[in-house]
């Protein structure tokens, strides 16, 4: 069975889908389908052209932000996602092989914005455990100020203030 993981109310992660399961984020609520695959990536799965056509033949809109693993953590990877969140309609279905480089993904954005330690928590009840990745997550907030492809500071804001990337608050 096809399983959604939120992490925050606009933003849940999953695996790839399968042709039926666009109707399965459609009927979840979800309004956007982000796929970091790469098409070239190996195994059997849908292609970004084949899965933009069933997304919007379910009326989410669909974005592409490829990622190989070994490329999680370059600022061009992370500023490309991050701006893929701030352009897609609410709330995002993401999705990878299996979920795990897009929370780790959605971490990195979430780090530029939030404590580390909070994002680390989300996901943790999320089910996603990311703490090893704790160092290479601050790392990543400081480099990212001097990305050269980083959003301005309108998009930053907005991005900031939006339940996306979590509200930082521990209940």
């Amino acid at each position: 069975m096809f399983e959604i993981t939120p992490i925050t109310p606009e933003f849940a992660i999953g695996p790839q889908p399968a042709a039926d399961d666009f109707s399965v984020i459609r009927e979840a609520g979800y309004a956007a389908v982000l796929n970091v695959r790469p098409d070239d990536e190996i195994g059997e799965y849908l292609v970004s052209a084949n899965a933009r056509l069933l997304a919007e033949d379910q009326g989410l809109t669909y974005a592409h932000s490829p990622s190989d693993n070994h490329a999680l953590f370059e600022a061009d990877i992370i500023d490309q996602f991050e701006r893929a969140l701030t352009e897609l309609p609410k709330p995002i279905f993401a999705h990878c092989k299996s979920g795990t480089r897009t929370a780790i993904l959605w971490a990195l954005a979430a780090s530029r914005q939030r404590e580390v330690k909070d994002v680390i928590a989300d996901l943790r009840e999320a089910g996603q455990e990311i703490e090893f990745l704790e160092d290479e997550l601050r790392e990543s907030a400081v480099k990212a100020k001097d990305s050269l492809l980083r959003l301005k500071d309108d998009a930053l804001l907005s991005l900031g203030r939006s339940k996306l990337l979590g509200d930082g608050r521990r209940d």
